[in-house]
C-alpha cells in the first residue's frame, strides 16, 4: 500500500495561489508517483456538493498513449511531451443518483473543476509547472482510456519540472475591486481599506488609485 505524506508548511497559501502560473514547457525528468500521489490527493480534498466526490483521476505516462491524446486535443504538441498527464473525469452517475439532471449537467462538473484547482495549486507548491487543458474531443479521449458511459472526462493536467530558462509572463490580471459588487449587480462595493496608505498581503491599491494613475498617463502622453 502506498503510503502518502504530505507536507503542509511548503507554502503560503496566498503566496502560491499568486504565484503559480500555467507552465507548457517541461524537462524530460519523470515525476515520481509519490508526488503523482500528493497531487491527486489533494484532488480528492475538494468540496463536493452533498460530499459524492464525483472525480475520477486516470494518470497516464506512456508515450503513444499521450501522443493520442495530444492528437484528441487539437493536436496541442505539448501535452505529449510532459512527462505525465493526469485525465480527470467526473462520475455522472454519482452526483445523478442523488441530484438528478443538475447533478449530472452542473455539480459534477463544479466539483470536479474545484478538484482540477486543488491539484494545479499543489503542483506548484511542489515545485512543478502544470497545464488544465480543457480543449479537447470527449468522446476520443474517453475511446482512448476506455472510459465507460457514465465518465465525462473535464480536464487534461500536464504535469512536470518547469525548463528553468522558460519564464512565463505574468498574466494581466482585472482589479477584484473592479468585478465585485455589494447586494446586488452594479451597486459599487465601498472602499476596501480605511487607510489607503495600508498595504494588503497582495499589495492592492484602492480603485482610485488605478484611476490617478492611468489620468497621470494619459495626460503625460498629450504632452
Amino acid at each position: 500500500m502506498l503510503i502518502i505524506k504530505i507536507s503542509i508548511e511548503n507554502m503560503e497559501t496566498f503566496e502560491c495561489i499568486k504565484s503559480r502560473r500555467t507552465v507548457r514547457k517541461y524537462d524530460k525528468k519523470d515525476v515520481p508517483h509519490e508526488i503523482i500521489g500528493q497531487i491527486i490527493f489533494a484532488g480528492s480534498q475538494a468540496p463536493s456538493a452533498g460530499n459524492m466526490q464525483p472525480w475520477v483521476f486516470i494518470v497516464v505516462k506512456e508515450e503513444e498513449t499521450k501522443k493520442e491524446l495530444s492528437t484528441a486535443a487539437l493536436r496541442q504538441d505539448f501535452i505529449f511531451k510532459a512527462p505525465v498527464v493526469i485525465v480527470v473525469a467526473a462520475d455522472l452517475e454519482r452526483s445523478g443518483d442523488k441530484y438528478g439532471e443538475r447533478g449530472k449537467k452542473f455539480y459534477c462538473i463544479q466539483d470536479t473543476a474545484a478538484a482540477i484547482e486543488n491539484m494545479l495549486l499543489a503542483a506548484h507548491d511542489l515545485g512543478l509547472g502544470a497545464c488544465w487543458v480543457g480543449a479537447f474531443e470527449e468522446e476520443k479521449v474517453k475511446g482512448i482510456l476506455s472510459m465507460p458511459d457514465r465518465l465525462r472526462p473535464v480536464g487534461l493536467i500536464t504535469i512536470g519540472h518547469p525548463l528553468p530558462y522558460d519564464k512565463e509572463k505574468k498574466p494581466k490580471r482585472l482589479p477584484f475591486e473592479n468585478i465585485t459588487f455589494l447586494e446586488k449587480y452594479g451597486q459599487i462595493y465601498p472602499d476596501w481599506m480605511e487607510h489607503p496608505a495600508e498595504e494588503w498581503k497582495f499589495k492592492i491599491e484602492p480603485l482610485e488609485s488605478h484611476v490617478k494613475k492611468l489620468k497621470e498617463k494619459l495626460t503625460s502622453r498629450k504632452k
